[in-house]
């Protein structure tokens, strides 16, 4: 015992003179595989200057497997015995001894002489009454630890992906767009539709930051051992009512990609609206780059696309109106939207199908904790949702229902067509989610919406959307992922016009969408991930046929047919970090679409105008039989550059193709407009759009500021003849002509997400320009020129602002401008033999007065306890502030002999709105 202790002292003695002629740490570089410890003590003693001191029957359960570069010995250390029920201690530069349990003091612990301040009862009589003041230092140290995996199932120290879902507490519903943030590594992931989130991370432990909108901030520890998953819960957040201004501690920097916009639920139920209802579509022409043709006009513009260039989704089934009474308000109740956001640019590569943009609803997926109902009645219509367990924290419901009663307001008009009209609309949507285990989710959703609405007898308008949509996800392991998607979605529409008695007529229509999409997701390491997968939608269209109305009708029947077609894409998505300030996206989409019989195609006289005279013979295809096949490669490039932790530039590339567009000769969305699928004699649009943005983030103060600048081409887009009736034949081939399409501008935007006041304010300037310039004088429009599409607008100005002087209280105001629509006008008349002939300007020559429009609102909460059965709130709205009398269009009328022009206003006076919210449990409560 006594020789042991000797030799104990005199290592030491002899490790700490190494310690001062070195001064430094031995350091080792090498690649262990399924070592024991000792073997592992073998090989490094016999290549580095290392001692090792240790008991075997403490080790021999240890084993190592890494890769090492470079290392100190201590950090390797480290590593091999995190998990280990023995520790070590470590004297430089390379004396090591393990300890069972507990490591041996290297030195001993610095003491301050507590008497030159108190005496030593006083500093113990402190120490016992105040814990906490001593106990604060240790706060970090004392943080919530998650264990991720297995000790044993790492692999030679390599990187392993973990998988989380992130849940709220109070309902068990995932979160969408919640946040991990890893200090250490200055990176992380986010949440998608399913609340769930995958990173790779070398084993180790690491400081995790989660957050969420709306939910308390979590820190804890990720100790990651191998492959794994976990669950967290956040807490929603109640602020205290003394509290004035919260301000972000990390960067938010707007959109994760240069041309991605997103909308917060937040932000729908604070802006002034008209007639009371939240509105995400309105909401959404307040950002950038995204405006509308008119007011009360359906369908959006984004970056000089046309209306019927952009998709909408709602869980995966497309909608393809999305508008309720014309366009004053979108066919998707706000109140069981759960995410929303548009991609302008830098569109992944399992979206296709569409030039300008998708936008991508995800609605809420129900509480699976508890019931919860909420809902909502203004002077239109009322709506309300519920959602409730069906399987204790397994099994959701969720139902939703909206329907307006806006025909007292008509019966109030002047104007007796008006007056003796009727519209109305509703809209139904439901939803199960069930987690069938830790790897398995199942959603089905299922929507309906619905318009009717009659002029004066005079004409009928009835439209509408019905989806289905099933989701399975299933998770092989934390770095793969798969999702199988089955959705259906059917458009349709009914118009009786009976304006004239004898060419009264009705007409109606039906769009058959059937898609089958499968999605697999990999991480391979910590800098990498893919996705990639395919999808097949078969289209059916059935156009309709245009039959007499009524008795006395000399309409001519007209069917306009059938058609049938198949697009199919497979897709590859590829991020790559290449450093902790670069990374990469690159994708690549190869669609094919495919037309099929039955129908029957004009062959035309070559050189000659598509029309009657000139048909060649007409084919006949049968069911099944193809038509004709077109294949496109489509390009997704992305480059994001971080300057500083709170600034970056990107760059990205964007193809797209579509096979489907509207049939539309006005210049905005109408009822009756008929979605097509490209043929033999109509090729499908293709562009290519190039996108930079900087962007730069202020947390000291709240504030982010965004540039993107943009330019785009496209060739094949369609345009349409002088005098298009899309009613009047099957062959759409002879109205329409394609052309080629200039699109560019720069979006600059100035938000504050935080505080009593927030907003911010955006400034486009855009040019969006059309030339069909033909190889013959009957292919051009405009004698070949170049002409302003139907929504350039070069200049838009967006003002939103929220002010909460209380906590019961808050103030809003919205003020849009933007230059007026192109329009083309009658320039002069002339007579022959006594007839009058109007001779109009070049295409879209002339423009309509600009648009100015001034919102305001102010939001009362009920009482705020945090123990209450129900919340409520008023919400009092002026939509047109001043009453400007916006012109949203110009026509003419023969008046004794001259031309004279009116402007049209659709709203011309303030609308003032009371509306009022309702949900279950308190103020906070979602």
């Amino acid at each position: 015992m006594k020789l042991r202790l000797i030799n104990f002292l005199f290592l030491n003695l002899l490790s700490l003179a190494l310690v001062a002629q070195t001064g430094h740490e031995v350091h080792i570089s090498g690649s262990y595989s399924n070592l024991t410890f000792k073997e592992f003590v073998m090989q490094a003693e016999r290549e580095y200057d290392l001692h090792f001191f240790f008991k075997e029957s403490w080790i021999n359960s240890v084993q190592v497997s890494l890769d090492t570069q470079n290392e100190p010995i201590s950090t390797v250390m480290q590593k091999i015995l995190a998990d280990e029920k023995v520790g070590f201690t470590f004297k430089a530069p390379g004396t090591i001894y393990i300890l069972p349990k507990k490591s041996a003091l290297s030195s001993l612990p610095t003491y301050r002489n507590a008497l030159h301040e108190h005496d030593t009862q006083t500093k113990e009589a402190e120490q016992t009454s105040s814990p906490d003041k001593y106990l604060q230092g240790r706060r970090p140290d004392m943080l919530k630890t998650i264990v991720i995996g297995n000790k044993n199932k790492a692999v030679n120290g390599r990187s392993v992906a973990i998988n989380g879902k992130l849940t709220d507490s109070e309902t068990g519903e995932a979160l969408i767009g919640a946040t991990l943030f890893i200090q250490e590594l200055q990176r992380g992931a986010a949440t998608g539709s399913d609340g769930r989130l995958s990173l790779s991370l070398k084993p180790g432990v690491y400081q995790a930051i989660f957050q969420s909108l709306g939910m308390k901030e979590v820190k804890c520890k990720l100790d990651v051992r191998s492959a794994g998953y976990f669950t967290i819960s956040l807490e929603q957040k109640i602020e205290a009512i003394q509290e004035v201004v919260v301000q972000a501690a990390e960067s938010t920097t707007r959109g994760a990609k240069v041309g991605m916009e997103s909308v917060s639920v937040k932000t729908m139920k604070e802006l002034p609206t008209l007639m009371g209802e939240k509105d995400v579509l309105k909401v959404a022409q307040l950002l950038p780059g995204i405006v509308s043709v008119g007011e009360g006009a359906a369908g959006v513009n984004v970056r000089g696309g046309n209306a019927d260039q952009n998709l909408f989704y709602i869980n995966e089934i497309p909608i393809y109106n999305s508008s309720h009474l014309f366009g004053f308000f979108s066919a998707i109740n706000s109140g069981i939207i759960d995410n929303f956001s548009v991609y302008k640019a830098q569109i992944p590569s399992e979206y296709g199908g569409r030039l300008a943009s998708i936008f991508n609803v995800e609605t809420r997926k129900g509480n699976k904790k508890k019931f919860f109902t909420q809902g909502g009645v203004s002077p239109i219509s009322a709506n309300a949702e519920i959602e409730t367990p069906l399987v204790q924290d397994k099994v959701s419901l969720m139902l939703s229902a909206r329907s307006s009663y806006s025909d007292w307001i008509l019966k109030r008009l002047d104007d007796p067509d008006l007056r003796n009209s009727s519209a109305s609309f509703y809209d139904f949507a439901g939803a199960i989610n069930i987690d069938l285990n830790d790897k398995d989710q199942l959603g089905i959703f299922a929507y309906n919406s619905d318009d009717d609405f009659t002029l004066n007898n005079y004409t009928e308008y009835e439209y509408g959307n019905t989806g289905l949509s099933v989701n399975y996800r299933h998770q092989f392991s934390p770095a793969i992922k798969s999702s199988v998607s089955v959705i259906g979605s059917r458009y349709d529409f009914s118009t009786a016009d009976t304006r004239l008695v004898s060419e009264s007529y009705k007409h109606d229509y039906r769009l058959d969408h059937y898609e089958a999409k499968l999605k697999l997701g990999w991480i391979p390491n910590d800098r990498h991930s893919l996705t990639a997968g395919a999808s097949a939608i078969l289209y059916q269209l059935d156009r309709g046929s245009v039959t007499p109305f009524g008795d006395e009708s000399l309409k001519v029947p007209v069917d306009l047919g059938e058609e049938r077609g198949l697009e199919t894409a497979f897709f590859i998505d590829d991020n790559l970090s290449l450093g902790p300030r670069l990374n990469l996206y690159a994708g690549f989409r190869l669609s094919n679409f495919t037309a099929f019989g039955p129908r029957s195609v004009r062959q035309y006289v070559a050189g000659a105008p598509f029309n009657d005279l000139n048909v060649e013979e007409t084919v006949d295809y049968k069911k099944g039989e193809q038509i004709v096949s077109y294949t496109n490669p489509e390009l997704r490039v992305g480059l994001d550059f971080k300057i500083r932790s709170h600034n970056s530039i990107k760059l990205s590339v964007t193809q797209m193709t579509q096979y489907l567009f509207m049939l539309s000769n006005t210049y905005s969305i109408a009822p009756n407009d008929q979605w097509k699928l490209v043929d033999s004699h109509i090729k499908p649009p293709k562009s290519l759009q190039y996108s930079a943005g900087y962007y730069h983030d202020i947390p000291r103060i709240g504030l982010s500021a965004t540039a993107e600048f943009y330019y785009k081409t496209g060739e094949g887009i369609v345009e349409y003849k002088d005098g298009a009736d899309f009613l009047a034949s099957p062959f759409v081939e002879t109205t329409i002509l394609q052309g080629d399409q200039e699109a560019y501008g720069a979006e600059f935007m100035l938000s504050k997400a935080k505080g009593r006041f927030n907003g911010w304010a955006s400034y486009t300037y855009s040019r969006s320009l059309i030339t069909v310039d033909g190889e013959h004088d009957f292919e051009k429009i405009n004698g070949g020129k170049t002409y302003p599409s139907n929504f350039d607008k070069p200049h838009v100005f967006n003002l939103v602002t929220n002010y909460k002087p209380l906590r019961r209280i808050s103030f809003s105001f919205n003020l849009v401008y933007n230059t007026g629509r192109p329009i083309t006008m009658p320039e002069s008349v002339y007579y022959v033999e006594d007839q009058p002939f109007v001779d109009y300007s070049d295409r879209n020559a002339h423009r309509i007065p600009d648009y100015i429009r001034m919102d305001a609102s102010i939001k009362l909460e009920g009482n705020l306890k945090s123990k209450k059965p129900m919340h409520s709130y008023w919400m009092l709205s002026v939509y047109n502030l001043t009453g400007r009398r916006n012109a949203n269009s110009v026509y003419f009328q023969s008046e004794e002999g001259q031309l004279r022009g009116y402007q049209y206003a659709v709203i011309g006076i303030p609308i003032v709105t009371l509306s009022w919210n309702w949900k279950l449990g308190n103020y906070a409560n979602n």
